[in-house]
């Protein structure tokens, strides 16, 4: 790993290299990086982490030792000293000056700038044969969910990219974040260098399955350009294979009560090393652990004692992954790798009821139910970005289970009342302080019809009923009771005058799960397209309930030998409703004309042109109030829909 770095800064080129974890590949990287520029091969190199904030904290690691270490500033003073004087203080760093000079010292969260020295400032007795290093190297440390595209200081693009274990056990599980990061790597990290020129690469890496970023470019075939290498914690395994089985199973199976930490399983280990560890190849004869256990013997006495220990305590699977970079092929369903906390660290930043400065669109959707009916409220904006700013229970009084759902209807007729009124009497206000209204409702009708029907005939738009279909027919053309869409469309019940919308559950329900896979932030830091993030709470709260809500469902794909690939919904828990609320207000917000597309693809409608149609359709004679506008032109009913 280190002669890759090292290569790749003198004479070009991407390296991919898998390591055992636990084998210091971040600090590999983050002093590798600290070594090129002291020795002058890389004036800029900058170390990409699996997140924005590990990468800052392991900055913090570098301006530690350039202010404590003795050696390095015996060895560097001109580039110690500085750093050492201003204590890390970034106000300290822009005033300070050697022999009159500003130092152009730059110490920030992301990156640090080292002194600028001549020899003219340095002070009597610099030796006659050194000149000083300290030239003004750039040390940049980013996430790759962070802003990396452009990176540029003073005028300067990095000369080198490290890229240090992208990836989470999340990342490495789903597709679109794999191929999100892959996207990355070619694109914004391969252009990083001046004049959009591609910088050399070093990826330090641990698999995690077979389709992750690690496996995929240290796979010669699929990343030829990569010189991709897995290099095992085993290299060549003993002789003797039964002996460490018997082992493993002493070890699995030891009394917790009389000998929890195994030393059964060590004394027969002792006793039978040499036979037990003959013809074995370990990569890392030093990684065990040396501590001595209660009896006051070591609590491992090899690496390769060590290595089956993980073995018996984590599975095979585990190890061969993680140890030897060689996971086992997958079988058996596979999901998107969506989990309630990467749900959850899905944070806006902006507060409850706070819309952005750009959303064009604000939409509710309410799940109706038995005893609660969940609600949520999202606002949307060009390229499909959205944020979930309200979300909640409403309470249905009235009901027992001695009632069946048809009896309770009543009751949650009375709920979407006094839901309605708190709904519009809620004060939604955008960034720049403005009171948003909500542009479009959907309420669910999937199991309490009458109640959703006669709700939305007496209270008219902009409340609607919708429907998700789990084997949904596209509907290709409108009619006049008809209105076809994306994955929805809109049919005029007769018998109640309503305008049904249905809904491609498959489609939405996976939708959303997709916006939240998409990190929160593009690389200006501003709220991405495409991507759907949650309201910051107060404290330490978090959206429990809510992200397991979203993830109750998930979209699994198995392959069968002989027959393909399928695809499938796995219901993991039965409280999906805020999921249901969400997508339904996600098909709401393509209703009002929020759309996945780039940019230069997306409907051309200002927020002032939005707002005209809001209230044109606020001021529609009443019989067009109930249900939706049977127009076609632009600003009508139909945006969004054929």
């Amino acid at each position: 790993m280190i002669l890759a770095i090292v290569d790749a800064s003198r004479y070009g080129g991407d390296y991919a290299i898998a390591g055992p974890r636990g084998e210091g590949k971040t600090r590999l990287a983050i002093y590798g990086a600290l070594y090129l520029m002291i020795s002058g091969l890389s004036p800029f190199p900058v170390v990409i982490g699996k997140s924005q904030t590990k990468a800052q904290n392991e900055l913090k690691t570098i301006k530690e030792r350039l202010q404590q270490s003795e050696l390095l500033i015996a060895d560097f003073p001109e580039i110690g000293v500085p750093f050492q004087s201003v204590g890390g203080w970034s106000s300290r760093a822009r005033m300070q000056t050697v022999a009159g000079k500003s130092t152009n010292l730059e110490i920030a969260a992301d990156h640090i700038i080292f002194p600028t020295i001549d020899r003219d400032q340095l002070p009597y007795g610099w030796p006659d044969d050194c000149e000083p290093v300290s030239r003004g190297q750039i040390m940049s440390s980013l996430g790759i969910d962070g802003p990396i595209r452009g990176t540029n200081y003073r005028d300067r693009r990095p000369t080198l990219a490290i890229l240090d274990d992208i990836e989470s056990k999340e990342s490495a599980n789903s597709e679109v974040t794999i191929q999100s990061n892959e996207e990355i790597i070619e694109k914004d990290i391969g252009g990083l260098g001046a004049g959009g020129r591609r910088v050399s690469r070093v990826m330090l890496c641990t698999t995690q399955n077979r389709k992750c970023i690690a496996y995929k470019y240290t796979d010669r075939k699929e990343k030829p350009s990569w010189n991709g290498v897995r290099f095992r914690r085993m290299v060549k395994e003993p002789e003797r294979i039964d002996l460490w089985q018997q082992y493993i199973e002493m070890r699995i199976n030891r009394d917790g009560d009389n000998d929890p930490d195994a030393r059964e399983a060590f004394r027969f280990y002792a006793a039978n090393r040499d036979e037990m560890d003959r013809g074995c190849e370990i990569s890392n004869p030093y990684s065990f652990d040396t501590r001595t256990a209660s009896e006051g013997e070591p609590l491992e006495l090899s690496a390769i004692q060590a290595y089956y220990n993980r073995v018996a305590d984590f599975g095979p699977d585990a190890v061969a992954t993680e140890d030897d970079n060689d996971p086992p092929a997958e079988a058996g369903p596979q999901g998107s790798g969506l989990t309630s906390q990467v749900v959850a660290s899905r944070i806006s930043g902006l507060e409850r009821r706070q819309l952005p400065a750009s959303a064009v669109s604000l939409t509710a959707a309410i799940d109706l139910g038995k005893y609660r009916c969940h609600w949520v409220v999202c606002a949307w904006w060009k390229g499909a970005g959205g944020c979930v700013v309200d979300y909640g229970v409403a309470e249905v009084y009235g009901t027992d289970r001695t009632l069946d759902n048809e009896a309770s209807e009543p009751q949650i007729y009375k709920t979407l009342l006094n839901w309605r009124d708190e709904l519009l009497q809620t004060e939604f206000v955008d960034a720049s302080g403005q009171l948003r209204n909500v542009d479009c409702v959907f309420v669910d009708a999937g199991t309490f019809t009458n109640a959703a029907y006669k709700f939305v005939r007496e209270v008219g738009a902009p409340f609607h009923v919708a429907k998700g279909i789990g084997k949904y027919r596209e509907r290709k053309k409108s009619t006049a009771t008809t209105k076809a869409g994306d994955n929805m469309h809109a049919e005029l019940l007769p018998d109640s005058g309503v305008w049904l919308f249905e809904l491609n559950t498959d489609y939405w329900k996976q939708w959303v799960h997709e916006r939240f896979m998409a990190p929160t932030f593009d690389d200006d830091n501003m709220l991405r397209r495409g991507a759907l993030s949650l309201f910051a709470l107060p404290g330490n709260e978090r959206h429990t309930s809510y992200s397991h809500h979203i993830v109750a469902e998930e979209l699994v794909t198995e392959f069968v030998e002989g027959k393909g690939a399928k695809t499938y919904w796995v219901v993991n828990n039965a409280n999906n409703h805020w999921l249901d609320a969400t997508y339904n207000a996600a098909a709401a917000g393509r209703f009002t004309g929020v759309h996945l597309l780039s940019e230069a693809e997306g409907p051309k409608v200002s927020p002032r042109h939005i707002e005209k149609t809001i209230q044109q359709r606020k001021e529609a004679p009443k019989k067009r109030q109930h249900g939706v506008r049977l127009k076609t032109r632009p600003g009508g009913w139909v945006r969004g829909m054929r």
